[in-house]
């Protein structure tokens, strides 16, 4: 436990700092897309840098604050679904020599950089990953680095905490050796949790997957791969029966009883997921479990005391992936600031090829039920009473001042151009004027199909319909929980003896 608390402590460190240098040396730039990963070749290095977010330059010199961490281990490949061939591109870190505490960055055996290269304010996953952070949901955390290869700079990248075993130890302790499964479009079509059965009426875990390859799969095991027992998807089959309300009948009105609600919370924590749908909904973020779906993880940790036996007593987290879309950045015209705050899929139809709407049954069914639908309205209204409304997120990026995100970020954006209008020679697609526009100002941008509204006039027109609606949808259903009600942490996992629920 000793090991375990000094790795969480270093992580909290590490992503507490404003920026960082990520320096690779003598590893030749890859002149095509890294599909795979790119071991390091002889002679190659990464030092990680801490520095100030106001330094001019590429490579820490005199002045910075010093190495982090040094490794001649470790591998590299390009990630990313939409921007993967883009020209500035988003990067995945593994250290390879990860064995013990000195291959590891800050108890970490890999690290994201993404190149934010839809977003103009270079600031977006930034505002979502702190709001998951107030609101108690277990999610990555964020910070932001400058990249160079030898002496030539890449950019601005935000520094994404991974979803792996470290990850699951800082959030779930003795319970870190469970099923984690990231939610894609793959061989059975998109991740929306619909139940699946055969012909003959199996619906277990064979259902979930057609291909042997996990890589190609909907929704793919990251851990246990080599565990025939733990590896049949029978845990996450269930999970999708209880969700689904299969053993209750059929109708909608089997989803508004105590029977739902009461074996939806036996096998998955429905406050959490309850708080994540208030905050993906005024973030207006699409590209995940909302109009594509993927881009999610599921976690069966199983019940406390279960924890090696996770597949016959699951009980399920869903922890968020991907924040980049969203505050207002759209490509298919849709207006999410307006979009309905209890009707989720009735927004979704330019996202769906056969022009339907998302079926999504974690949000729908869950929302049918009263208990879960108060809860949900009841924390979107301290939502907007406390961290989601234009003077919060003014403050946070504090355009005016040199201590919000606009000073930690405009310094390494505009190093990416030589002038405020020429082409970035990092390939970031905006130019350094559209970046003091879009993060600064807080102007619409537009460019091609992409349309990125100003963050705060986003959050204010997103808070007012919001607000509009509550005062309607109160009429039927009145508050019950007061803000102390809602936990400031993760809810600790249920024992395996007592059913866990929503705190009233």
């Amino acid at each position: 436990m000793d090991e375990t608390r000094q790795a969480a402590h270093a992580k909290d460190e590490f992503f507490s700092a404003g920026m960082y240098v990520f320096h690779v040396t003598d590893f030749p730039p890859p002149s095509d897309v890294l599909t795979r990963k790119a071991e390091a070749p002889p002679g190659a290095r990464l030092d990680v840098w801490r520095t100030d977010p106001a330094s001019d330059r590429h490579i820490p010199g005199p002045g910075a604050e010093g190495v982090a961490f040094s490794t001649a281990d470790f591998s590299l490949v390009n990630s990313g679904n939409r921007t993967l061939r883009t020209p500035k591109r988003s990067w995945k870190i593994t250290l390879d020599g990860a064995s013990g505490d000195a291959g590891r960055l800050a108890g970490m055996t890999c690290v994201n950089l993404k190149s934010m290269y839809n977003d103009p304010s270079q600031m977006r996953e930034a505002l979502a990953w702190r709001l998951f952070g107030r609101a108690g949901v277990p999610a990555p955390r964020h910070t932001y680095a400058k990249l160079a290869f030898d002496a030539t700079y890449y950019g601005l990248f935000s520094v994404i905490e991974q979803v792996d075993k470290r990850f699951l130890k800082d959030h779930f302790g003795g319970n870190h050796h469970g099923n984690l499964y990231k939610a894609y479009c793959g061989d059975v079509g998109c991740a929306t949790l619909e139940h699946r059965a055969g012909p003959d009426g199996d619906d277990s875990g064979r259902q979930y997957y057609k291909v042997a390859a996990d890589d190609d799969r909907t929704y793919r095991l990251k851990t246990n791969e080599d565990d025939p027992d733990a590896s049949t998807y029978d845990d996450l089959a269930l999970f999708i029966r209880t969700i689904n309300g299969v053993a209750l009948g059929d109708g909608d009105r089997r989803f508004d009883t105590d029977a739902f609600r009461e074996s939806v919370d036996g096998i998955m924590n429905a406050p959490a997921f309850l708080r994540w749908a208030a905050v993906n909904v005024l973030l207006g973020s699409w590209d995940n479990y909302y109009a594509t779906p993927s881009n999610y993880y599921l976690y069966n940790s199983g019940r406390l005391g279960a924890g090696d036996d996770f597949v016959r007593s699951p009980y399920f987290t869903f922890i968020p992936w991907d924040y980049d879309n969203c505050l207002g950045l759209d490509y298919f015209g849709t207006k999410w600031q307006y979009t309905d705050i209890l009707d989720w899929p009735g927004n979704t139809r330019r996202y769906n090829r056969d022009r339907g709407t998302s079926r999504i049954p974690l949000v729908q069914n869950l929302l049918r039920n009263r208990d879960y639908r108060q809860y949900y309205l009841d924390y979107l209204e301290l939502l907007l009473d406390t961290a989601f409304n234009p003077d919060s997120f003014s403050q946070q990026i504090a355009a005016g001042a040199g201590d919000g995100l606009w000073g930690r970020t405009c310094q390494a954006a505009y190093l990416e151009s030589a002038t405020p209008y020429g082409q970035p020679f990092t390939g970031r697609q905006f130019t350094n004027d559209e970046v003091y526009l879009s993060g600064c100002q807080q102007n619409e941008l537009r460019r091609g199909q992409e349309k990125a509204e100003g963050i705060i006039h986003y959050v204010r027109m997103r808070h007012d319909s919001a607000r509009h609606q509550l005062e309607q949808l109160r009429k039927e259903t009145p508050r019950a929980n007061d803000s102390g009600s809602f936990p400031a942490t993760v809810e600790p996992l249920p024992s395996a003896a007592l059913p866990g629920r929503p705190g009233r």
